[in-house]
């Protein structure tokens, strides 16, 4: 019994030191491992790679989107004039501008009356892209002239320099409509008015030309590049008054000269004078040719020989207030 335990014991302490042994062994190399351990480890690896490579492809493929093709609205624009009727319409894919050029608005553009003109002014809304059907409305400015007055001058002493619209009142009244609408409806206008008479023009405009056949001419006023004549007014010319010699020149001869008439005719009724002596001596246009014509000349002679901003009958005889016609 004795032998038997004391074998026993032996073999402990034998297994105890292997134990130990392989321990320390496993210390010091701790990356060593056997053939079997390195094969089931890899194998392990190799499962856990082909696992996540498996897992990563399915993740991805179900992540990869589903791509279909999308198709855009067409919108349409309807653009009306200054009566609501349609002028034209335009499909315009969404999102993409509005070609407002592609409008033709000449049409637009005329005269309603030989004095009024209208044409387009903008449109009552502008969107700048297709987001939505629209109904866009043509606005209108609308020009009137209104003649006041034609021009007053129309009595002439020459045939120099141009013809005169001295008293010519004219303007243009213009009415422009705007967005904003009343409680009725209509759009609201705005209106300004603008004279225009100093930009009107005479033809012809010439004095030379005008009474180029004739001492009565016919003249015409239009508004500044228009081909309409605003009005018409007739003007004379009363060329060579008091020239009574006819040398060109108005003085103390001519007044002389009348004064020998006068003389002469109130010497002798049975005398005569010559239409074209009479149209030259009678200045102040009475009917009749007496001292008044010759003391007239006088002051023109005067007048002429001391004023440089002399010009013509009209500075010594007021022949308005004479209501000559």
């Amino acid at each position: 019994m004795i032998k038997n335990t004391m074998a026993a014991a032996v073999a402990a302490i034998l297994i105890s030191g292997a134990s130990i042994a392989a321990f320390s062994a496993a210390k010091i190399q701790p990356n060593v491992l056997s053939e079997t351990e390195k094969n089931v480890t890899a194998e392990s690896v190799s499962a856990s790679a082909s696992s996540t490579s498996t897992a990563a492809s399915t993740t991805t493929a179900t992540a990869e989107p589903t791509t279909e093709p999308t198709t855009l609205r067409t919108y349409h624009i309807k653009f009306l004039d200054f009566d609501g009727n349609l002028i034209t319409t335009l499909a315009v894919e969404e999102g993409d501008p509005i070609n407002y050029d592609a409008v033709d608005i000449k049409s637009l553009h005329k005269h309603i009356d030989v004095n009024t003109e209208q044409a387009f002014s903008s449109w009552d809304i502008k969107p700048d892209f297709a987001d939505a059907d629209y109904t866009v409305h043509a606005l209108s400015k609308t020009a009137v002239i209104t003649l006041k007055s034609a021009p007053t001058k129309f009595r002439y002493f020459s045939t120099k320099g141009n013809v005169s619209l001295k008293g010519l009142d004219v303007a243009i009244k213009l009415s422009v409509q705007t967005p904003q609408k009343d409680k009725n409806g209509n759009y609201i206008t705005e209106e300004s008015t603008i004279n225009i008479s100093e930009s009107c023009t005479a033809k012809p405009s010439a004095l030379s030309e005008a009474f180029n056949k004739s001492d009565k001419a016919t003249i015409s006023v239009y508004p500044i590049g228009d081909q309409k004549a605003l009005c018409s007014f007739d003007i004379v010319c009363y060329r060579d008054l008091g020239d009574v010699n006819e040398d060109g020149s108005i003085n103390s001869a001519d007044a002389s000269k009348v004064l020998n008439i006068y003389a002469n005719m109130a010497a002798s009724q049975n005398m005569t004078v010559s239409d074209k002596t009479m149209k030259l001596a009678d200045v102040n246009m009475d009917g009749q040719l007496d001292s008044h014509d010759a003391s007239l000349i006088l002051k023109y002679y005067a007048e002429a020989s001391i004023n440089p901003d002399f010009v013509d009958w009209e500075n010594v005889i007021d022949f308005d207030s004479l209501n000559i016609k």
